[in-house]
């Protein structure tokens, strides 16, 4: 075999094993020729590109198989971590890989990432410089291929032939659960068939939630504050093991001894994706009325106006805000929460707090939320996102209570160090709690106050050691009116129905704008 003969043959074999490879990580099987093609299809594409443009086969497949390999990497890392493929949304956080790596890398082995992100640049700068193209290489032609394409993709992603390209991949018949399409068709053609249905359903689907037309504001009738804290990756940890002992949630209960209306959260993730039970509270909108944009409505389901919590308490003549100490740009939150109704987002730039652990702390958190809504006055709903019990749970920044630490023997239960950096975390969370409930119950401001977990965290190999397997997070809502504990298991997007359901009875909302919302 000449050399030309083996670097082609090298090259071929690079630019299969980019595509073997995240099929063997999704058990991708050969069902049927067109699901075959589809899959294979966006490496061809990328790699005929890239062939035009430099006429090196060999830099080529390398490109191709670092790709591939990549992308294999981050949907096994994804699988262990939160129990899901990668898909097609997940494009929208690609830039925070960058921006905040240390909320993906750990996952994935910072090491190994970045050494073979560095394996793979030097490599292709390498064949580039040191070997020799095949044939001429023609950057003009590639240019023009590149605009075909482009001009093509635009065409598809426009009435009416997007309709008709979803109508086609319809066809493959995806039954929307990703880890059983991924294995069916593929993970490359799973991504371009969700991909390309949601955008065709998504200005039908978003139709059936427009805000209501905005009435003269209202400033007559009871004041009654609204505070709903999306508490990061909160619940009630002593589900987990019979060792966390009961006075661990001292906040919890005593919100329970106030009457609070309390329970398991039915939330759409695990381990992550904050965005989803987020979008749910705020919007009470069922999953599945979402279609595939159910992953990540902020990818673009939200990005315009919608009916939400906060767009009908403005139109009630409440002053509307989120604070979330961190950047405002993350999940595209300063898009999103503008169209579903917030006056005002404060983030990082405002509150403080870092952009890498430690956060702001639970309870420092609190405390500028009672200042921010004393402020406002009592005509306000604030929704805050908290950062200070964010995972990956590593080793490094504030000591751990002793009473914490002596809970377990790290060494003996896998992720061990983690569980423990994680409950030390969620005493600070109930902590916060305990402030909000001092300051905002029936006794101080007479607040509507909610306050639940957005996802369980990701602790995989040490739930599994207490076989514990729950999905659910865990909310509690104190109005001052019930004179006994309830318990009320719900799915997350009942959850703003029964605030406003709450709000009604003390005649603080008209009976059709609350209405409204709970008929979504």
């Amino acid at each position: 075999m000449t050399g030309e003969a083996l670097r082609l043959a090298i090259a071929a074999a690079a630019a299969a094993a980019a595509w073997l490879i995240p099929r063997r990580v999704a058990a991708a099987r050969m069902t049927g020729l067109s699901a075959v093609a589809l899959d294979v299809f966006p490496l061809l594409l990328a790699g005929g590109l890239l062939l035009l443009a430099t006429g090196r086969p060999l830099f080529t497949g390398v490109v191709l198989l670092s790709l591939g390999g990549g992308f294999a990497l981050a949907d096994h890392a994804k699988r262990g971590a939160l129990r899901e493929p990668v898909v097609f949304s997940d494009m929208s956080e690609l830039p925070h890989v960058f921006t905040h790596p240390h909320l993906y890398l750990p996952f994935a082995g910072p090491v190994f990432v970045l050494g073979g992100a560095l394996a793979a640049i030097a490599c292709g700068i390498g064949l580039l410089i040191f070997r020799p193209a095949l044939w001429q290489p023609e950057p003009l032609l590639a240019a023009l291929f590149l605009l075909v394409v482009w001009t093509v993709g635009w065409v598809v992603s426009r009435e009416p032939t997007l309709g008709r390209a979803a109508a086609v991949l319809r066809g493959f018949r995806p039954s929307g659960a990703p880890v059983a399409d991924a294995a069916r068709l593929g993970p490359f053609a799973t991504l371009l068939v969700y991909g390309i249905i949601a955008r065709a359903e998504r200005a039908r689907r978003r139709a059936d939630y427009r805000p209501l037309p905005a009435p003269a504001l209202k400033n007559g009738g009871a004041a009654t504050p609204v505070v709903v804290v999306q508490c990061e990756s909160f619940f009630d940890a002593r589900r987990i093991s019979a060792r966390i002992p009961v006075d661990m949630m001292r906040g919890f209960d005593a919100c329970l001894r106030e009457g609070a209306t309390y329970g398991r959260l039915d939330v759409a993730a695990w381990g992550a994706n904050t965005m989803r039970a987020e979008f749910a509270v705020l919007t009470g909108i069922p999953e599945d009325r979402l279609g595939y944009d159910r992953f990540n409505p902020y990818h673009a389901f939200a990005r315009a106006p919608l009916a939400s919590l906060a767009s009908h308490l403005r139109g009630e003549g409440y002053r509307t805000l989120c604070l979330h100490p961190f950047d405002r740009g993350f999940f595209r939150r300063d898009l999103t929460l503008a169209a579903l109704g917030f006056d005002t987002f404060l983030g990082r730039d405002t509150l403080g707090g870092s952009r890498r652990p430690p956060y702001r702390s639970d309870p420092d958190l609190a405390r500028q939320v009672i200042s921010v809504l004393d402020a406002a006055g009592p005509r306000t709903f604030i929704f805050v996102i908290t950062m200070g019990n964010h995972g990956p749970w590593q080793e490094g920044g504030a000591e751990i209570d002793p009473a914490v630490r002596r809970l377990f023997d790290p060494a003996e239960l896998p992720e061990g160090r983690s569980l423990l950096r994680y409950l030390d975390g969620l005493t600070r969370s109930d902590e916060m709690l305990g402030i909000m409930l001092d300051e905002l119950g029936p006794r101080r401001r007479d607040a509507l106050f909610g306050f639940y977990g957005d996802h369980l965290p990701s602790l995989p190999h040490a739930f599994g050691h207490f076989g514990f397997n729950d999905w659910a997070s865990d909310y509690v809502l104190v109005d001052g009116a019930a004179p006994r504990a309830r318990r009320v298991d719900l799915p997350a997007h009942l959850l703003p129905r029964m605030i406003l359901d709450r709000l009604r009875g003390r005649g603080a909302i008209e009976e059709s704008r609350a209405a409204a919302l709970g008929a979504a």
